[in-house]
C-alpha cells in the first residue's frame, strides 16, 4: 500500500499498551486482539502519539536507522496499513 507523503497518522485511544524490554504490547479490547512492535515499530509508536505526516515519520527514520529510505517507505507504509486495518492507527488525508 502507498500513502501519500502528507498522509496523518496518530495513535487510536483504543489499544491497551504497555512497553516490556523496548517492545509495545497492544491489546485491542473490542477484539480481544494481541499485537507486539519490536523497537523499530515501538519507535514508529512513539513518534504516532501526536499526528505526524507519513513523509516526516520516514524521514525521522531514515535519520536514526541505516537503512534506504524507499525500504524504509515500503515498510512503514506495510505496518501503517495494518495497524489501520486493526484500527490500532487513525489516518487523515488533506
Amino acid at each position: 500500500m502507498t500513502f501519500s507523503p502528507d498522509a496523518r497518522f496518530t495513535r487510536s485511544p483504543d489499544p491497551l499498551t504497555t512497553e516490556i524490554d523496548g517492545d509495545v504490547v497492544m491489546m485491542d479490547v473490542a477484539s480481544s486482539a494481541y499485537f507486539n512492535l519490536d523497537s523499530i515499530g515501538a519507535a514508529i509508536w512513539a513518534r504516532l502519539e501526536t499526528p505526524t505526516r507519513f513523509e516526516d515519520l520516514c524521514g525521522a527514520l531514515h535519520a536514526r536507522y541505516d537503512a534506504p529510505l524507499d525500504v524504509i517507505r515500503r515498510d512503514v507504509a506495510a505496518l501503517l496499513a495494518e495497524m489501520l486495518t486493526h484500527r490500532l492507527v487513525r489516518m487523515e488525508v488533506p
